[in-house]
């Protein structure tokens, strides 16, 4: 089937996984326990005590300059800090409808469908 105009149904989809999109991730709440402690897998850990391997680098580094292992453990410190805010994010689905919740999905996927069609199929000719 050859669309009379594709630059319009790019448009239509853009608008609709845009939408769809921008519902979605307005439907989610995210928060975060850091403060609470670090926990990876069985691992439990104060988060106070995740600040300790980066206060060691930061001092031997001060100490000892030209430390190649004093510059890995502080940028080890900064990691495992990034790591530990990232473990703790929680992501929670606000309450929906049915219908909202079905109507967000056709969005997204009809938005994704037509984009596509417009990208991928081609015109046909070989």
């Amino acid at each position: 089937m050859k669309e009379k105009n594709p630059l319009l149904v790019f448009i239509i989809g853009v608008i609709l996984l845009g939408g769809g999109l921008y519902w979605l991730f307005n439907s989610v709440v995210v928060e975060s326990t850091w403060g609470y402690g670090f926990h990876f897998g069985s691992m439990n850990m104060p988060s106070g005590l995740v600040i300790v391997p980066l206060i060691a680098g930061v001092f031997w580094w001060v100490m000892k300059p030209d430390s190649f292992l004093a510059k890995v453990l502080t940028i080890l410190g900064v990691v495992i800090i990034v790591a530990s805010i990232i473990a703790s994010v929680q992501f929670h689905f606000m309450q929906k409808s049915l219908y909202e919740y079905i109507i967000m999905i056709i969005c997204i996927v009809a938005g994704a469908a037509l984009l596509a069609r417009v990208l991928f199929m081609g015109d046909g000719k070989k």
